[in-house]
């Protein structure tokens, strides 16, 4: 894994250096060097992969010229996530295999496995830009799909963040350095920080490494209750540090991805949650599944609750999945229900307490969600929730 990282810094390194000498009205060049190096890195990982990445670009690019068209057919732009509905539900076996050769952890395999599927709201936002726009090169769609730094977790960026202006800009020593600075800061946080809650904090706490958690299962409602803040700091950390190292690596391109982590940790309700996690997921969901839901029924208490549905769905075809959207929408549905109720009405409790008391009750629902939608299998989600009730 650490290997892994290694060559993806030199690739970066590299492929900067090369990127930087040519000059600024060369920007097709530069795209050719983004897209070679993508390209020889995700085919080393998986083929299968890339092609299907490939396939699903040149799939939004005919729907943008199908909806741009028949503009009266504006579900045409969600047909971009067919790949992915048959990947659910392949009878034989996944159309986006893991990486060859990557560890085998629970939380990592199924993040970078979600990460892959990124790309295709990245196309849907694409699509929907383009349209706005007038116009959408099928080159300035590749490039969004495979940028290698960001292509295994986001952020969920559209094409204009590749387009003629980002590639043409001038070389930016001092965001160079910053970029390779926040890959630093990436890396800290995936495998120093995350190394140490996986094994050697987990091994003090639980007796075994994480990852035997997930085969052992907590003792008790105590050991459910830390298993669930620990499951959700390492994948809070692997997630984050990841998408730094993708951030980082735009910087050194002098491209602008978008931020994905406010401090999430320290969220006090289940809106300012969302409000600091995944936020390019967040303002896609937003824009584009909850606003359009709410103006064709004018329920948002509903629209949330199918829209974090279809979101849990789209992170794995699981129960855990199902829970965890039905969950997020129910708890953002009661906030804003019980908002407009309580609207100018002093506070129950004191604004200290609501505050800090609201960190502990969000950061154990959140983990509680995320480690439920984790487990393996129903049987171990069965035995995690016998524990954490004390049965």
């Amino acid at each position: 894994m650490l290997a892994t990282f290694q060559i993806l810094v030199v690739t970066t390194l590299l492929a900067s250096f090369a990127y930087w000498l040519l000059p600024a009205r060369w920007v097709e060049g530069r795209r050719a060097v983004l897209l070679v190096v993508s390209g020889v890195l995700i085919y080393i990982y998986s083929p299968a992969t890339l092609f299907l990445a490939v396939a699903t670009a040149l799939l939004a690019w005919a729907l943008y010229a199908l909806t741009r068209r028949y503009p009266q057919y504006g579900w045409l732009p969600w047909l971009v996530v067919l790949p992915l509905v048959l990947n659910a539900f392949a009878p034989l076996g996944d159309l986006i295999p893991f990486p060859a050769g990557s560890p085998r952890s629970v939380l990592f395999t199924s993040l970078t496995t979600l990460g892959m599927s990124f790309y295709t709201f990245k196309l849907y936002a694409s699509i929907k830009q383009g349209l706005k726009l007038q116009s959408l090169p099928f080159r300035e769609i590749l490039t969004t799909t495979l940028f290698f730094p960001a292509f295994p977790m986001g952020p969920i960026d559209a094409s204009q963040k590749f387009d003629h202006a980002a590639l043409s800009r001038d070389p930016d020593v001092r965001r160079w350095a910053m970029g390779l600075g926040r890959i630093g800061m990436g890396a800290i946080k995936a495998y120093i920080i995350g190394g140490w809650i996986k094994s050697t904090a987990a091994i003090y706490v639980f007796g075994v490494p994480m990852d035997a958690m997930y085969d052992r299962g907590p003792d008790g409602p105590v050991q459910a209750l830390l298993f669930a803040f620990f499951s959700f700091a390492y994948l809070y950390v692997n997630f984050s540090g990841f998408t730094d190292v993708a951030i980082g690596a735009g910087w050194m391109f002098n491209l602008d991805l978008t931020e994905n982590f406010k401090f999430p940790l320290i969220a006090h309700s289940i809106q300012n949650f969302w409000q600091r996690w995944h936020l390019s997921l967040a303002a896609f969901i937003t824009r584009y599944m909850f606003k359009p839901m709410v103006r064709r029924t004018g329920r948002p208490v509903v629209a949330l609750i199918v829209t974090f549905t279809l979101i849990g769905m789209w992170h794995e075809v699981t129960v855990g999945y199902l829970i965890w959207g039905l969950a997020h929408g129910g708890a953002l549905g009661a906030t804003l229900w019980w908002r407009t109720r309580r609207s100018g009405r002093p506070p129950l409790l004191p604004p200290l307490v609501l505050r800090w008391g609201g960190v502990v009750v969000t950061l154990a629902f959140v983990s509680f969600l995320s480690t439920l939608a984790n487990l393996p299998s129903l049987g171990r989600m069965h035995d995690y929730l016998g524990a954490l009730i004390g049965v």
